[in-house]
């Protein structure tokens, strides 16, 4: 017989691969996330628009949030350039300007619109993935999204949470330089509120850290217990701080994997593409999917355009691009693709525009849902390993909501029920009668016959 697995007995460093069972509705809820998100901020740019932007530059609001936050990430040697690549990768953003180009409202707006999307449909994602994990058990999309609605709140309100702590901290060290800033009485002072500082500041940065690193497990946290907000950051500030090698190594390989998908995607777009093309014998379909780069030599691909495909290269707003730059999105995939060719081609212009957006849409959903699924499985396994709590505990509305029946109807109602749903058992048989009841029946039988009266037969 097999021993049983303890990971209680294991190192303090023990790991588990984060493991992210497939779920086709998990998929579609991420695909859905996904174009919910870059539609709303297709929107929002236009509405922050600026009137003086050169035609063809990019500008975008979301992205310019996300460009905002991974520059704080910049200083982790080769890691975090290449996150905040991976991920604008995964959302298809393109901020085209630097940062420091947009203003504060622009990038407020754009980072409320991404916490609130895909804290709601992330939250979806980690249900279902957490159903799948604990008791193998499928959700629907609408089963799914109702959850999100009902706990959306918790998620939402975490980021306020920690901001609030952040900014309390942040007061008390202000208010210690304006009493050491007092002339005299200042320097007695700082005697005591330079070390009360010191230690505020290092609440605030491990507030920080808990709280940009542990916000996928807030998610989780929310998915798996359904406890609030405030329970939902205790356990993702516990998790992370008591395992922080594990937890950053589960990571490392999720983001790792995350950009894997997203490789591959690009090389099955760039096949794509390349061996359509190779068969091609019209300027505008190569155009359309696999343009040459804009080298003014004799001999080369582009020189031997004619003039008015070189016009449709500038239309295309290909011109400006590095079309040498491997895996570059085909200019199929911009709509106004279908417009600048000549009727001739609009059909097959809009097939491109399908297929090669179908693919798109599908590796970046899936990329994103096995990012949002694996943080849930690594909860799972964080929480096993400081809590020992196993990964079939969680928290089921079911069972909540039969809890609250019996709360409400008390023991009498309970018992009531169980006797309703307890078959009928065969009625035991009457016990004899004692003396005391044969001898009442005998007086209470008959009265005897008057004179003249017929006796009964016996």
């Amino acid at each position: 017989m097999a021993e049983h697995f303890d990971p209680g007995i294991l190192p303090r460093t023990y790991f588990r691969a984060p493991r992210v069972p497939f779920d086709f509705r998990a998929l579609a809820l991420a695909i859905l996330g996904f174009l919910v998100y870059w539609a709303g901020g297709l929107l929002i740019s236009r509405v922050f628009w600026p009137s003086d932007l050169p035609d063809g530059a990019s500008y975008d609001v979301p992205g310019a949030f996300l460009s905002w936050a991974f520059q704080f990430f910049d200083r982790i040697p080769y890691i975090g350039r290449s996150v905040g690549e991976l991920l604008t990768g995964a959302l298809r953003l393109d901020p085209g300007l630097s940062h420091t180009d947009y203003g504060f409202w622009e990038i407020l707006v754009g980072g409320v619109w991404f916490l609130g999307v895909w804290s709601f449909f992330a939250l979806g994602i980690h249900r279902i993935t957490t159903m799948r994990i604990a008791r193998d058990e499928g959700l629907s999309v609408g089963e799914a999204m109702r959850f999100s609605g009902r706990n959306w709140i918790t998620l939402l309100v975490a980021p306020l949470i920690i901001a609030g702590v952040i900014g309390l901290f942040f007061a008390c060290n202000m208010l210690a330089g304006v009493l050491i800033a007092i002339p005299g009485v200042g320097g007695i002072l700082a005697l005591i509120l330079v070390p009360l500082a010191f230690i505020s500041t290092l609440l605030i940065l491990l507030v920080g850290l808990g709280g940009v690193f542990g916000l996928p497990l807030i998610g989780a946290a929310a998915a798996w217990e359904c406890n609030g907000s405030l329970d939902a950051i205790s356990r993702a500030f516990s998790y992370l701080f008591a395992r922080p090698l594990q937890f950053f190594w589960n990571f490392f390989l999720i983001f790792l994997f995350t950009g894997v998908i997203l490789l591959v995607g690009s090389w099955f777009t760039f096949t794509f593409a390349k061996s359509i093309d190779a068969g091609v014998w019209s300027e505008q379909h190569t155009l359309l999917v696999d343009p040459p780069p804009k080298v003014l030599e004799e001999g080369s691909d582009y020189s031997d355009l004619s003039g008015s495909m070189v016009e449709l290269y500038k239309e295309l707003d290909i011109e400006g691009r590095d079309r040498a730059a491997p895996f570059l999105a085909p200019p199929t995939m911009d709509i106004k693709a279908v417009g600048a060719v000549d009727w001739t081609y609009k059909l097959n212009a809009l097939v491109f525009w399908f297929f090669f957006n179908f693919i798109w849409l599908g590796v970046s959903g899936y990329a994103l849902y096995w990012l949002i699924g694996a943080s849930t499985s690594v909860y799972a396994d964080l929480r096993a390993d400081v809590d020992g709590t196993e990964e079939d505990e969680v928290y089921v509305e079911e069972e909540d909501q039969d809890l609250d029946i019996v709360a409400e109807g008390g023991p009498a109602e309970e018992a009531a029920a169980v006797a309703d749903d307890t078959p009928a058992a065969d009625t035991p048989p009457a016990d004899a009668p004692t003396d005391d009841a044969a001898s009442k029946t005998a007086d209470e039988a008959d009265p005897a016959p008057e004179e003249g009266e017929d006796k009964p037969t016996e």
